[in-house]
């Protein structure tokens, strides 16, 4: 594999080892508390409900990363041709 990929995946397990270790870390927090179940299901409702916001906010900003990205595109096509247009026009009247 090349060095971009092990980068990767480095990172993405060292993710992974950080969720774990804030699990293990709020789970023996709660059992030396003794943190109620109904409780501790909110958490984790909370959690989830967290990360699917984020997802949606990155998901979002990709979308009009994207959208504004063509929309550049566009525009400068667009003043190309533009460009091109008058230079043919000012050429045409004054070549005659």
């Amino acid at each position: 594999m090349t060095d971009i990929w092990n980068g990767e995946d480095r990172r993405k397990n060292g993710r992974e080892e950080l969720v774990k270790a804030v699990v293990c870390a709020i789970r023996d927090e709660a059992l030396i508390a003794g943190l109620p179940a109904e409780e501790h299901r909110e958490q984790h409702a909370f959690l989830h409900e967290w990360i699917e916001e984020i997802k949606r906010k990155r998901e979002r900003n990709e979308k009009i990363r994207t959208q504004v990205t063509g929309w550049a595109i566009v525009t400068a096509l667009g003043t190309i041709g533009t460009g091109a247009y008058n230079a043919a026009i000012y050429l045409r009247e004054h070549l005659k």
